[in-house]
């Protein structure tokens, strides 16, 4: 029996690399605000873990990024950032550290001392093939101040903490966008290659009042309309949108309006080709080198 599941295994990889390989894409059929051009992002760097194609490197980690950074053609990556206790910066997806750590709770309530380095750990076999630790911001910057051209970076701000009451939600997300301003102020990075993202309209009203420098986006998780209108009026630049949430027809509208558009998250081949036909400006990828190869 377990030689008849290797066995369809095996199969079912030759079909999907026989099917993969038969995809293509005319990227001149893109319209969008980039005359047809597309800004390629690694989603969480390279990607979220998964069988195929395989990635065991925990997202937001250092040898993640890395990896992305690595494939020719790529432009930049987005990553999830979330604020300790005492107002420090870590690279982190998930609402809480125990599905992702051996520690429990939120980022918000631990400091910083206690999140910064702690080891990922994922489930089998996936260990086996990372060693990957939380990465801070500030290593994050000083990584990418070593590199040749600075690479686009989408901040993905997690303004809000499963752990907080609503009272201290509120206080959070006002200290958020302050003190990030604060920590990127220490660097020199190039503004027009950042991009602040948020899924609350305050944080984009706090950035805002803070003259941000930075690109700045609204992400839209239910009502496309709504936020786009919200976005025309506080004449927001980027809207990043859930692949469900869109069409080539919203797209279109978004357009008109000088709006450019971010999607994200496929992570094959086809999947990826899907996103290019809605005419995005900004694909955030779970597989870059798919990408590339369609857009080559």
């Amino acid at each position: 029996m377990h030689q008849f599941n290797s066995l369809k295994f095996l199969l079912f990889l030759f079909l999907t690399i026989l099917f993969s390989a038969c995809i293509d894409f005319d990227k001149g059929q893109v319209e969008n605000l980039s005359d047809g051009e597309v800004l390629k992002i690694g989603h969480g760097g390279s990607g979220f873990k998964r069988w195929l194609p395989f990635q065991a490197l925990p997202a937001n980690s250092l040898g993640s990024i890395k990896k992305a950074l690595a494939e020719e053609g790529v432009d930049g990556i987005e990553v999830d950032l979330q604020m300790t206790r005492d107002g420090k910066f870590v690279l982190y997806h998930d609402n809480e550290l125990s599905s992702l750590t051996d520690l429990d709770g939120c980022i918000s309530e631990r400091s910083f001392n206690e999140v910064k380095g702690l080891s990922y750990q994922l489930e089998w076999p996936f260990n086996w093939f990372q060693n990957e630790r939380i990465l801070s911001l500030e290593e994050l910057l000083t990584y990418f101040l070593t590199l040749e051209k600075f690479p686009y970076l989408h901040l993905d701000m997690r303004t809000y903490s499963n752990c907080n009451q609503l009272a201290a939600n509120l206080k959070y997300e006002q200290a958020f966008l302050p003190t990030l301003h604060q920590t990127l102020s220490r660097y020199s990075i190039p503004k027009e290659k950042l991009l602040l993202i948020s899924v609350t309209k305050e944080s984009i009203l706090i950035a805002r009042n803070l003259n941000s420098p930075y690109h700045l986006s609204l992400e839209v998780i239910s009502d496309f309309e709504a936020d786009l209108a919200w976005a025309i009026e506080h004449k927001v630049d980027y809207l990043t949108v859930k692949p469900r949430l869109l069409s080539a027809e919203k797209v279109k509208k978004a357009h008109q309006a000088g709006i450019q558009i971010i999607t994200f998250g496929a992570k094959s081949k086809s999947g990826n080709k899907k996103l290019l036909e809605l005419n995005p400006d900004i694909v955030q990828t779970d597989n870059l080198s798919a990408l590339i190869e369609l857009l080559n």
